[in-house]
């Protein structure tokens, strides 16, 4: 830490810092290798990992840094100024205080050389490079993560200091010359860390904990999976965990691991009411757009602080940080540029990850990948799940398993199977069935708020077209702008409201976007049918928190159809699903939601490690730039966290651009839409029909992007007509 800015002291450098210009061609981390190769220090490992730290504590390590040492200028060390420096080393020790935690005699330097030569830097940093990647590949995998946690961690605390302390010294040095003292004060400010006498009263307010969420704040494990249904109060009880196991292993952050960009912010809005905006964070890929239509924007120092903000979600500076997984595990491969910054703040802290068995194949197979690394790196984490299928307890050992046994009870709604579909084609047009269309309507007479659920956005489109006149109802999918879709969330969440402050009904279409993402209740649900941890989940939105399906002078029912295609499943699962859900057809509760997933997934077979133990490997240190892992988006490039078969493109409405031109150009006016619908326009004879590139200049650098003009409203989203076989799934 003393020592990372040693390649300040060079002549070159310091005039710069008197004029006021930058030091590109002077690269200060590259400049101190030669001295520090002459001071004599203990490292920790047989590689030299602090001296890493400081290489990269401006360009996390990859295989090519500094690689380009033409490009930088020769330096010319102050010798007796890095004299002085060194020698004051034990005072600053002493001063700092850190003789409480351990023990430091001196710093010793052999010889300073006279200059910085580049070519010189260049073959001291490959032989740096060549013995540090020699060794590791002679590791065993737990001795490399050994590596990784220790040398994140310290890189971490580098990063924290050299930020902070560069953020301060601008105004610190303002009107002084010389040799300054510290430049921070309240160094405690920096650690930001929760401090609840009571969780349980704090968390819960005067409810009583359930038995459960009583077993999870008493339980002393670091690993522990729980199965609770869903609207029992699982994310309660996983905090009171959260809060104990951060006295009970010293950690002084959790982080909280959603399924999506949606339920994240849904997470982040429930959380600061709980704990305060100063001490949660938030990150993902849009991150910046909500926390900065959550502030009153006035001049550029408010959205200096909403960069600030989401600077802190991405590194998981606050005490509590709501993610995607994406992002914990882009972590763990140098998928972003603060990665290891981020990593080094995981090992301090204990980690919620929220429905982990919602997941397709591929992405769980990292997950459960991702929980081996944790485990071996000691950071304590929590799996929720609402079903806790067979094939995923049978992948995880050493877990405590907690059960909400009381809630396993409830029976909250019946279901009810249809050999009919809700929405089907004839001669190219659509037909909806009348049957059910009328009894919504009738329900809707009676006040009872319902969903209809289609497998298909296009299905869900023509569905809602066929009911909107008839009852008043909202769409919800996944292919509205970014905007759009925050608002119709926050039009959904005003109409549950009024479903729960004054009787009011309601009727929503929607995709399966629904199952995870919206905090709401509906009395009758109808639903095509789709694997069964999807139609639990779907369920968990039908008559949510209720103990029986009769209740309330109402009856709860889900009622399935079949789904006019089997896409966007496999055609073998959703027939498993057929065969098996005859025997379903009755009042369920949760035991029979795991039972009826563990029947139909009884021959699914988990591929574990995933390729997320191959680049982690490849990340110990080095490995690729950030830019081959992941974009800024956290769109997996080399690396996926998503299975990409059904592929989407970003594109911006014509309809945006025609009223805001280049300010349309933003993410929250972006949509995704499937990708075939502009390959299958690719290959007509007149070329692209809807689809047209647009080009805008940003510093020295070109951005392209696509603007569509398939119709496009609030109301409906695309308007355009061609499901296809590989038909977008949400």
């Amino acid at each position: 830490m003393y020592l990372h800015d040693i390649g300040k002291i060079t002549e070159g450098f310091q005039n710069n810092i008197k004029k006021g210009k930058r030091s590109n061609k002077h690269p200060h981390p590259l400049y101190a290798l030669p001295i520090i190769k002459n001071i004599e220090f203990d490292y920790l490992f047989d590689i030299p990992i602090e001296v890493f730290a400081i290489l990269s504590h401006h360009t996390q390590l990859y295989n090519n840094l500094y690689a380009d040492y033409q490009q930088y200028k020769k330096g010319t060390f102050l010798i007796e100024e890095i004299k002085e420096f060194i020698k004051n080393s034990k005072e600053a020790y002493e001063s700092l205080g850190f003789s409480k935690f351990f023990e430091f005699e001196d710093l010793k330097i052999e010889d300073i050389p006279k200059d910085a030569k580049p070519l010189e830097l260049h073959r001291l940093r490959r032989k740096y490079w060549i013995e540090a990647n020699n060794y590791i590949k002679s590791l065993s995998f737990d001795d490399k993560i050994k590596i990784k946690s220790i040398f994140s961690f310290m890189f971490s605390i580098l990063q924290l200091c050299d930020d902070f302390a560069s953020l301060n010294f601008s105004e610190y040095a303002k009107d002084r010359e010389g040799i300054f003292d510290d430049v921070l004060e309240n160094p405690e400010i920096y650690v930001p860390t929760l401090n609840i006498d009571n969780p349980i009263s704090f968390i819960l307010k005067d409810y009583e904990p359930y038995k459960f969420q009583k077993e999870l704040y008493n339980s002393k494990n670091k690993f522990v999976m729980l199965f609770a249904p869903c609207g029992r109060g699982k994310t309660e009880g996983a905090l009171l965990w959260a809060l104990n196991a951060l006295k009970n292993f010293k950690r002084n952050k959790i982080i909280l691991a959603m399924p999506t960009q949606v339920t994240s912010n849904a997470m982040y809005d429930r959380l600061v009411k709980i704990f305060g905006e100063e001490n949660v964070g938030l990150f993902h890929g849009k991150s910046f757009i909500k926390l900065r239509d959550s502030k009153e924007i006035e001049d550029e120092d408010d959205l200096e602080e909403i960069r600030d903000e989401n600077f802190k979600g991405n590194v998981f500076f606050k005490p509590i940080t709501i993610t995607t997984i994406d992002h914990v595990i882009y972590s763990f491969v140098h998928g972003f540029s603060q990665a290891d910054f981020a990593l080094g703040n995981i090992q301090n802290s204990v980690i919620i990850f929220d429905e982990v068995h919602y997941y397709e194949k591929y992405t769980l197979e990292h997950l459960l990948t991702l929980f081996d690394i944790l485990r071996r790196m000691d950071i304590p984490h929590l799996l929720m799940s609402g079903t806790l299928p067979n094939f995923l307890m049978n992948n995880l050992e050493g877990y405590e398993l907690v059960v909400d046994e009381e809630g396993l009870n409830y029976k909250p709604f019946k279901l009810k199977c249809s050999e009919n579909h809700l929405i089907w084609k004839e001669d190219d047009e659509w037909k909806v069935n009348e049957n059910i269309i009328n009894e919504i309507i009738e329900n809707y007479k009676k006040g009872l708020s319902q969903a209809i659920i289609l497998n298909t956005v296009e299905r869900a489109r023509e569905f809602y077209k066929a009911v909107r006149d008839k009852v008043p109802a909202i769409l919800y999918h996944s292919q509205f702008a970014y905007k759009d879709r925050v608002k119709k969330e926050d039009e959904i969440f005003t109409l549950e409201e009024m479903r729960k402050s004054q009787n009011k009904p309601y009727v929503i279409v929607a995709t399966q976007v629904i199952e995870i993402s919206l905090d709401m209740s509906v009395d009758v649900m109808y639903s095509e049918l789709s694997p069964p941890d999807a139609l639990g989940q779907r369920a968990g939105r039908l008559h949510r928190k209720g103990k029986d399906w009769r209740e309330n002078g109402k009856e709860y029912k889900l009622k399935i159809f079949l789904p006019y295609k089997h896409l966007p499943y496999s055609k073998e699962l959703i027939e498993k699903t057929i065969n098996h859900i005859k025997f379903y057809e009755k009042p369920l509760d949760y035991r029979d939601i795991k039972d009826f997933v563990d029947n139909v997934y009884k021959d699914y077979n988990l591929s574990i490690p995933s390729d997320l133990k191959l680049f982690f490997d490849e990340a110990i240190l080095f490995g690729r730039h950030w830019t081959d892992i992941s974009t800024i988006d956290e769109e997996g490039r080399f690396f996926k966290v998503r299975d990409d078969k059904f592929m989407k493109i970003e594109v911006v409405p014509q309809v945006y651009f025609d009223e805001l031109g280049e300010n349309s150009l933003r993410a929250e006016y972006m949509a995704k839409i499937p990708a075939y619908l502009i390959l299958n326009e690719m290959k007509n004879e007149e070329g692209l029909i809807h689809f047209y590139p647009y080009e805008k200049r940003v510093g020295r650098k070109t951005r392209r992007y696509l603007i569509c003009s398939f119709k496009y409203t609030y109301e409906i989203g695309f308007d355009y007509k061609e499901e296809e076989e590989f038909e977008d799934i949400l």
